[in-house]
């Protein structure tokens, strides 16, 4: 099972500069931008510019985000990026399994077409409307390609007509879509979603929190929409130093309680049985992988 970017920096097909800089920028995965960055007009014309860009990019998780197939334009955008290079598309405003499994089709025809291994190019679903969010579960098991899916709150709270520029302090409103999202994925069985974009790229505070927030709630990582963010992202779906001790305690007392035929003990005040260990193995593990041995304080 592929294990879900923390951060998923998303750059407009059409911005030279930014899109020269992406690789460079610490990201676990970057996302160029077909759809709503950039214009009608340039739609078309922009595709050609990516694929020739996505010969950088080698080492770099790196997806497009298509346009909807509502437009006319999704497989024409998928015959015409499709690359080496290309991990996967983010396919937007999805509302249906049909809309998933039609892209799979398109994309094993330019990969047949263009000489690349039949089903090498993943699936980013994104859900943004309540009837996307409704059907989540079975959109995301609708085809192999599917790797996972990325709550779009911004269109959401449009579709709902939550008429606020940005989400409220704790994100309150958003909470049960956003649990609705992450319990569709396990029933998927897919990994953990990415949670969506942050607007207030000024706010650093403010993002890591949410960021903070979103893991607590089961999310793998974040949509991006600024380099200033990738590094917040990472430390924000990182465990801290205080939760990996405390989780390392756990693993080991119980282990020792586990020699002498033991599975239910308390530590720091808390009972801790089968499960609570479990959840603490992950913690440390995932506190591992992202710090070096050198750094770490457990």
């Amino acid at each position: 099972m592929t294990r879900p970017p923390r951060s998923l920096l998303f750059c407009p097909a059409t911005a030279p500069r930014p899109l020269a800089k992406l690789p460079s920028t610490g990201a676990d995965a970057v996302a160029i931008d077909l759809e709503d960055a950039v214009t009608n007009d340039r739609k078309v014309d922009a595709r050609a510019e990516l694929r020739a860009a996505l010969d950088r990019f080698a080492g770099v998780r790196t997806y497009v985000r298509v346009n909807h197939p509502s437009t006319g334009l999704t497989e024409g955008d998928v015959d015409g990026v499709l690359h080496p290079n290309l991990d996967g598309i983010v396919l937007p405003k999805v509302e249906s399994a049909e809309t998933v499994r039609a892209a799979g089709a398109w994309l094993t025809a330019a990969e047949r077409g263009h000489g690349i291994r039949e089903g090498q190019t993943r699936i980013l679903v994104l859900l943004e409307s309540a009837l996307g969010i409704h059907h989540a579960a079975e959109i995301l098991a609708a085809d192999d390609r599917v790797e996972t899916g990325i709550f779009g709150f911004v269109d959401f709270m449009l579709d709902l007509g939550i008429d606020t520029i940005d989400t409220s302090e704790g994100a309150e409103e958003l909470l049960l879509a956003r649990s609705s999202v992450v319990l569709a994925a396990r029933l998927a069985r897919r990994p953990p979603p990415l949670d969506g974009p942050f607007i207030d790229i000024s706010a650093g505070d403010r993002f890591l929190a949410q960021c903070r927030q979103a893991r607590r709630l089961g999310f793998g990582g974040k949509m991006l929409i600024h380099p200033s963010q990738v590094e917040l992202a990472h430390r924000g779906f990182a465990p801290t130093d205080d939760e990996a001790r405390q989780a390392r305690r756990v693993v080991d007392q119980f282990a020792e309680a586990e020699r002498t035929g033991v599975a239910a003990i308390v530590v720091d005040g808390r009972l801790v049985d089968y499960p609570v260990m479990m959840r603490a193995q992950r913690i440390v593990d995932a506190y591992e992988r992202v710090r070096p041995a050198a750094e770490a304080t457990v």
